[in-house]
């Protein structure tokens, strides 16, 4: 077996990607259908909140994955990338959120469970990549379980604030750790303002700090003397078109992915200058123990190839039957949870057959 890995990152230009986000199970059903006829071998497709990619026992065509997704390729062109490395350890990296724009997140270990579900729903799946993503989001969970991986180091607010002494009025973007640790800081010193989603839960941000409508962060913006934006959307907290009423005002954007166009002038964490210390032990700590589960996987394969088992058979068997079934299955025009049920159904079926025809051989 010879993984690789390539795919499409939204955040090098989330607008074009806008409507592939919170896409449900049917339209990965659907997407890894429509690359199974390029894609002749085992594959499986994951859909993240930042990136589109293909995990494969081959080596992926991203010109499919783009026509699979309904992507002009002459617009996603800067966004492609192929994974360097082995994929099968960088998979556990991935799913425990340290390779995310939004460092530490968890929400990928659901995205690469539906991607992996799509996966055996059309049959493009084999054992040793179902093996391969359950570890990787069993490690992903233990990961999450066991330590704070979201970390924000002291050290940014520390020089954040440093630069805004002297400063009338703040305006900071966001609710989550780094927002309210700076906006902390600062009450008391400046007037500190700090947007809410939602304007009944005063409660998440810090005593003194003054709540404005997120919808109303340009306005609060051009009486601020200073932005920092620190939010955790994919798409910019202010657009080309805002940047004129932000001219002459200091900014920072502490938000990954990065929430303000490049074009703002705006300071960003790595341009501070300063080191992270929590989030290297961090790294270090998740990277130590993904190798020793990749391991464990590489172990695994080792005595799967040296006696495979009935079970395992069956599995590859309706596997491979599933994606040659899978055009006239969808041809029975069956809705969306009949045609999954009918999937899980054949897809059993098919693996009990097999266990029962290679127990009856050895009888």
């Amino acid at each position: 077996m010879e993984l690789h890995s390539a795919g499409i990152d939204f955040t090098v230009s989330p607008g074009l990607f806008a409507d592939l986000q919170n896409r449900d199970d049917r339209y990965l059903r659907s997407v890894t259908g429509r690359l199974l006829r390029p894609y002749r071998f085992p594959f499986v497709f994951f859909l993240t909140c930042d990136r589109a990619e293909v995990l494969a026992d081959g080596v992926p065509a991203i010109g499919a994955l783009e026509r699979a997704l309904s992507l002009n390729p002459a617009e996603t062109s800067g966004c492609r990338y192929a994974v360097a490395g082995d994929p099968a350890y960088r998979l556990f990296l991935l799913s425990s959120g340290i390779l995310s724009p939004l460092f530490g997140e968890d929400t990928i270990q659901g995205q690469l469970l539906k991607g992996l579900e799509a996966a055996r729903l059309m049959g493009s799946a084999s054992p040793e990549l179902d093996k391969l993503v359950l570890m990787a989001v069993a490690f992903s969970k233990r990961i999450h379980s066991e330590m704070k991986v979201r970390v924000f180091d002291s050290t940014i607010a520390d020089e954040v604030c440093r630069r805004l002494r002297g400063k009338g009025s703040v305006l900071i973007v966001g609710t989550g750790e780094a927002a309210r640790t700076i906006a902390a800081r600062l009450c008391g010193s400046c007037r500190t303002m700090i947007t809410l989603r939602d304007m009944d839960k005063t409660f998440l941000i810090p005593p003194g700090s003054i709540a404005v409508p997120y919808e109303g962060r340009l306005s609060a913006a051009m009486r601020a003397d200073a932005v920092v934006s620190a939010s955790s959307g994919l798409y910019h907290t202010f657009s080309e078109e805002d940047l004129p009423a932000l001219r002459g005002k200091l900014l920072f954007d502490l938000a990954e992915p990065e929430d303000m166009p490049r074009s703002s002038g705006a300071i960003r964490i790595g341009d501070l200058g300063v080191e992270l210390p929590e989030r290297d032990a961090v790294v270090a700590r998740v990277k130590a123990e993904a190798a020793d589960e990749y391991g464990k996987y590489l172990a695994w394969l080792s005595r799967r190839d040296a006696s495979a088992s009935a079970e395992e058979s069956a599995e590859r068997i309706a596997f491979s039957a599933l994606r040659r079934f899978s055009s006239p299955i969808a041809r029975l025009g069956l809705g969306a949870d009949d045609e999954k049920a009918f999937r899980q159904s054949l897809a059993d079926t098919i693996r009990k057959a097999v266990i029962e025809e290679r127990m009856s051989r050895r009888s």
